[in-house]
């Protein structure tokens, strides 16, 4: 019998074993986690069978928690007992859920899933009495078996001084976990790195910067190394299925080379003459896409939407498979030569193993002290390719990504510093009374000196010809933002309105008319626009590897996603669904105020769980 009063001590130890006791029984549930997982031979079974106790024991503590204080306050065992019952059993039962949830849709449940389904409605889940019945027969199992753990564990249970074991092995197993992915990490073992997706609220460490800096990995050495490509095949294509159908490709009657030039956090407003003049120059006897949106507000989602054109929410799947991008893939097949300069390092954000995977000697870090001293280095790079190391026989694909506006900083003696300039950068001084015009003068200051650079490079393809046969793209990673809505946001990666988001496209396309466009684009449009125009796959329906349609057709779908590096966002015409690494979700309008009374279409909501879905197996 589960009566009468008890002391604090023996009731938190109780609380204690119960959230233990939890853990294991969401170890056992998690189970059904395992087919989805490639566990290929003996190494990457050790690394789950260390990260699964682990972790489900962290999310019973994490979720237990309020248990364990509510244990110190309420003195009764029978009411402790039956709140603590009925709250494991919520927890088990959403872990449950989850499971199924991950099984249909390859993704697990969130504040943004939970949201959207809200707010389509029984018009999205439609659930059958027969479906009801069963939930509610196994909720009642799990009330149980809640039930008999909680007894039991009244009746007996192990001594309290065992409890700061049971710490230190879950502590030790997380370590374990933790230590293990980082290395695998840094070496390529997309193996361990592969399992990271499957478990529930899991966020593995990384250290691969770290690891660099004091030397305990060379990334180049190991990136090169045969072993290592190897173990990446291990999981190649079998967690995505991309593209969904085979490509219809065929040569096209012209292979144009592509030029690829992104700018580290330049938004659209600044394609000026004052801060931006080759550029600009440029852009008036070219392709201009006025309102162009990145599908990222940082680095990481940015580019990976631009290659992939597919929402950030695949970066995991992609990285463990090493699976490039099909236009990447594609110019290759064409015989394109490649050339890849990074003034920032392709090694952390991770696209030397996804976007760069396929691409053979791919100089992972730039030689150089300052962004500026690499900026110019990538320049003299590219200028030095097309002069001397090009193959004349081969179109070429070239990527340069120039990072001086990351820091807004130019060196002392740069000549051109809009006032008034805020000589020494100190980002803790930023605040809701801070003037702007010193950190955008700053900034618009970098994007004058990158400007000059990439005027090198256009007057380079000038000289030498090649923009006949080039096709260039100028564009953002991202927007940067200086507390233009007033609510203290500066910089990038930190919310989802057009200021971080909105960046500059110009384009030169051979045989097309100069024109400004101003129907909405985004990185979502890139590949289709590149496979259809000019690999010679125009055949391919976009849906088979793209989100967007292209460039040049106004977009289908009415709706959008982009991604933080842990945030994200459903985009709608009239709000935006924001779910946070924590997982609380905000629904704002377009001036990122908060709204109460809303409405999701659900044919929107549908078409938004497929596509964070159906390129997985």
């Amino acid at each position: 019998m589960i009566r009468g009063k008890t002391s604090i001590g023996h009731r938190t130890a109780w609380a204690a074993w119960f959230i233990f006791s939890n853990g294991l029984f969401a170890l056992l549930v998690g189970l059904r986690y395992l087919p989805w997982m490639s566990i290929p031979d003996g190494e990457t079974a050790a690394y789950v069978s260390v990260l699964y106790p682990g972790q489900f024991a962290l999310l019973a503590w994490l979720g237990g928690l309020p248990l364990f204080i509510l244990a110190m306050l309420l003195p009764a065992r029978r009411a402790l007992s039956a709140l603590a019952v009925f709250y494991a059993s919520i927890g088990i039962a959403l872990l449950a859920i989850d499971t199924v949830a991950y099984s249909l849709y390859r993704f697990h449940l969130s504040g943004f899933v939970l949201e959207l389904a809200l707010g389509g409605g029984t018009e999205i889940f439609a659930f059958s009495w027969q479906l009801w019945a069963t939930a509610i027969g196994i909720f009642a199992g799990i009330l149980v078996i809640e039930t008999i753990i909680a007894t039991l564990l009244w009746r007996r249970r192990p001594r309290a001084r065992w409890l700061g074991a049971g710490f230190a092995l879950m502590l030790g197993l997380q370590l374990g976990a933790h230590g293990w992915h980082a290395w695998a990490d840094a070496n390529y073992d997309s193996r361990i790195t592969a399992i990271t997706r499957h478990i529930p609220l899991y966020y593995a460490a990384t250290a691969k910067r770290f690891m660099n800096e004091h030397g305990l990995v060379d990334p180049q050495r190991v990136r090169d190394n045969q072993s290592a490509q190897a173990l990446a095949n291990v999981s190649q294509g079998s967690q995505l299925n991309y593209p969904t159908q085979p490509l219809q490709c065929s040569d096209p009657a012209r292979k144009l080379n592509v030029l690829m030039i992104v700018i580290d956090g330049a938004r659209w407003d600044m394609l000026d003459p004052r801060w931006m003049p080759n550029i600009y120059e440029f852009a008036q006897s070219n392709l201009v896409f006025e309102r162009h949106y990145s599908n990222g507000n940082a680095t990481k989602p940015g580019i990976f939407t631009l290659f992939y054109s597919l929402p950030a929410s695949y970066w995991d799947a992609f990285t463990a498979a090493k699976k490039p991008p099909v236009t990447i893939r594609r110019m290759q097949e064409l015989g394109y030569q490649t050339k890849v300069l990074g003034s920032a390092t392709l090694v952390s954000p991770a696209f030397d193993q996804n976007v760069f995977s396929s691409i053979p000697d791919l100089r992972l870090e730039t030689p150089g002290q300052r962004t500026w001293d690499r900026d110019t280095r990538i320049t003299d790079d590219w200028l030095a390719f097309t002069d001397s190391e090009r193959n004349r026989e081969q179109p070429f694909f070239g990527f340069l990504f120039y990072d001086t506006p990351h820091n807004h900083e130019v060196p002392e003696d740069y000549p051109v510093k809009f006032q008034p300039f805020w000589e020494t950068v100190n980002k803790l001084e930023l605040g809701p009374d801070f003037n702007p015009e010193l950190m955008k003068n700053n900034y618009k200051s970098t994007l004058h000196l990158v400007d000059n650079q990439v005027g090198r490079v256009l007057e380079d393809l000038r000289e030498k010809a090649l923009l006949d046969s080039t096709i260039v793209m100028i564009t953002g990673d991202h927007g940067q933002e200086f507390n233009e809505y007033g609510m203290n946001y500066w910089g990038h990666g930190s919310n989802f309105g057009q200021y971080q988001l909105r960046v500059p496209m110009v384009v030169h396309w051979p045989g097309k008319t100069p024109e400004r466009i101003g129907y909405r684009t985004e990185n979502f449009d890139i590949a289709p626009t590149l496979m259809k125009g000019a690999l010679g796959c125009s055949a391919t329906p976009a849906e088979y590897y793209a989100t967007g349609n292209g460039l040049f057709t106004p977009r289908e779908r009415n709706w959008s996603i982009a991604h933080s590096y842990m945030d994200y966002a459903l985009l709608t015409r009239d709000l935006k669904v924001v779910t946070h690494a924590s997982g609380n979700v905000d629904v704002i309008n377009a001036e990122l105020e908060t709204l109460q009374d809303y409405q999701l279409k659900p044919s929107v909501t549908l078409q938004v769980l497929e596509e964070l879905s159906r390129f997985y197996q």
